[in-house]
């Protein structure tokens, strides 16, 4: 378990974080079938994570929580995949082609037509167990009422 870290403070970080995710997701892939995911899966995601939060926030006001480690860490995993295996090239993907994840079109020279690997079926899979991660993570947090100073 984690230190006691206060409601508030929690929510303001896991905001921070869900920008920069999002940031950092646009940034590696600018591609239209990454922006699919990111725009209507991510965002939507991360908004109701903020919402519950807030609204949590809201219910336990002045409380101190405590997290597992354990579901973060693997967040942090799918996380890093996904930004691996996330298509960043996509040359001819309106006409049926598949796509070339981040770490294909950074390792090998996409202009030949090198034959796909299987890294680009994670990319959804990844998704999928990232979203899944964090709201399990979400769903174990414990409040924990503040100690008074008064004896």
């Amino acid at each position: 378990m984690s230190k006691a870290v206060s409601l508030r403070k929690f929510t303001i970080f896991f905001s921070l974080y869900a920008l920069v995710s999002l940031v950092v997701y646009f940034k590696s892939s600018f591609t239209i079938p990454a922006w699919l995911v990111y725009l209507f899966i991510l965002l939507p995601f991360y908004i109701v994570c903020i919402l519950y939060l807030i609204s949590f926030n809201l219910k336990h006001h002045q409380e101190m929580l405590r997290y597992r480690q354990l579901p973060l860490f693997l967040s942090f995993i799918f996380q890093l995949l996904i930004i691996l295996t996330s298509p960043a090239s996509c040359y001819g993907w309106k006409q049926g082609s598949p796509c070339y994840s981040f770490i294909q079109s950074h390792l090998i020279d996409v202009s030949d037509n090198p034959p796909h690997w299987m890294i680009e079926y994670v990319f959804p899979i990844a998704v999928f167990m990232y979203i899944i991660t964090i709201w399990f993570f979400l769903g174990k947090i414990r409040v924990e009422r503040q100690q008074s100073d008064k004896v």
